[in-house]
């Protein structure tokens, strides 16, 4: 049964957070074919095979940017990717949909590019706004919420019938930094800046991609003191030191999978040089990455091979197009041939 078209419509499901992990693709040997082929190649040659896979990634990405033009603004295409890439792996789905029907140009105008405004609109529509503040809440909480809610109400009615349920939200089991609450406020203030996000990301310069990375860091870690850069729940204590609104590795995450692809898309082929790439800082690994390179390295591979943003691209790349629609173990699969070819061609030499 074809469910492709059914669940396109729903609008609270994406593709993008299916946890393919948890696919039950075929239980394979502890050493597979692939690893035993690829066991003897230097590691040079084993991170050119994942680099590869990392540049078809990527430029796969960049197409499937370039092919929404048409229909919508580049900012509000950056807007919804950023959006869903806040989510994380457990709510893709309600932060796209949120950047979907609150979109970015009416954020701007219904807020004036304030972002305590905006971020009581974001927090609206997305259901998140507590209805009531208990007792037990410091002042300095009552307060900050009593102040979104002086902006919520007057856009309350318009909106109600779009807002999300807090049900919609996956909020149990999260560390508390990962807290749409929280990344909600990064949101708002990415998105009421002066300067477009989108116009600011097209002027760096990409000559030196060291600069560029450190210049793009820069815009998710911002110097603005906000509530949330001394908390990390409503009912917890102010912490003395500031908590970042989003770690280095979940940065690395969205330079790779949103700002790389997207400029690529608006015809910056700089940043798709494969020397640029090279430098594209790791994200956080996750178990796709890990069954992956198990499935290709070996259980004693060392994990260096693929300590770095495009490698770790290239295996999730070789999980969706190999790993995970293989039904064979490892028998009919394209990779396993075209491994075993290139060993035939070298053998010949």
């Amino acid at each position: 049964v074809a469910l492709k078209d059914g669940l396109a419509v729903n609008p609270f499901f994406s593709f993008e957070s299916l946890d393919l992990a948890a696919y039950p693709y075929t239980i394979r040997e502890p050493i597979t074919p692939c690893a035993r082929v690829l066991k003897p190649w230097d590691p040079e040659h084993v991170a050119g095979l994942l680099e590869s896979a990392g540049e078809e990634r990527l430029q796969g990405k960049a197409a499937r940017m370039a092919g929404a033009f048409p229909s919508k603004a580049p900012d509000q295409i950056l807007y919804e990717e950023i959006m869903t890439a806040l989510g994380y792996k457990n709510n893709r789905a309600p932060f796209r949909y949120l950047a979907e029907q609150l979109p970015l140009e009416t954020l701007r105008k219904a807020s004036g590019r304030n972002t305590l405004k905006a971020y009581a609109l974001l927090m609206g529509v997305a259901g998140l706004l507590p209805a009531q503040t208990p007792s037990r809440w410091d002042a300095e909480t009552r307060a900050f919420v009593r102040q979104l809610w002086d902006h919520w109400w007057k856009h309350q009615a318009a909106w109600s019938a779009r807002a999300l349920r807090r049900k919609t939200w996956k909020l149990s089991g999260l560390r508390p930094q990962n807290h749409p609450q929280r990344r909600l406020m990064l949101a708002a203030i990415l998105f009421t800046r002066a300067d477009d996000l989108t116009r600011s990301l097209t002027a760096l310069n990409t000559t030196s991609a060291d600069e560029w990375l450190r210049q793009i860091a820069a815009f998710f870690q911002p110097a603005a003191d906000t509530y949330w850069q001394r908390r990390l729940t409503f009912a917890g204590k102010r912490q003395s030191a500031k908590i970042a609104l989003m770690g280095t590795h979940r940065i690395a995450a969205i330079v790779s999978n949103v700002c790389v692809p997207f400029l690529a898309a608006l015809g910056n082929r700089q940043v798709m040089r494969p020397a640029f790439l090279r430098r594209l800082p790791p994200e956080e690994n996750n178990q796709i990455v890990r069954q992956t390179a198990h499935n290709l390295l070996g259980p004693d591979h060392n994990p260096d091979l693929y300590r770095s943003g495009l490698r770790q691209q290239g295996l999730i790349q070789i999980f969706h197009d190999f790993c995970l629609t293989d039904r064979s173990r490892c028998g009919n699969c394209a990779l396993l041939k075209a491994l075993n070819r290139k060993l035939d061609e070298t053998n010949e030499r």
